[in-house]
């Protein structure tokens, strides 16, 4: 491979529109609101004096319960 004089005075294109939108809007939006539910699961868990271990398995716990349980449309 042949290396010319301006090799490094080019300008490479910029990353395509779909990346640059998850890199600037979907991936700081996500980390967000995972901060956020933890921050939550943080002050839940200090008002209760429960871990936040036990506190996740029985909010996932009723939900499934009400995910399963719900009436048909039948």
């Amino acid at each position: 491979m042949v290396v010319g004089r301006d090799y490094l005075l080019k300008k490479t294109r910029g990353p395509y529109a779909a990346t640059h939108f998850f890199n600037t809007r979907v991936v700081p939006g996500a980390v967000n609101a995972a901060g956020a539910v933890e921050v939550a699961l943080d002050r839940a868990a200090r008002a209760t004096r429960l871990r936040p271990a036990l506190l996740l398995a029985l909010g996932s716990a009723v939900l499934a319960t009400a995910v399963v349980a719900r009436p048909s449309r039948r």
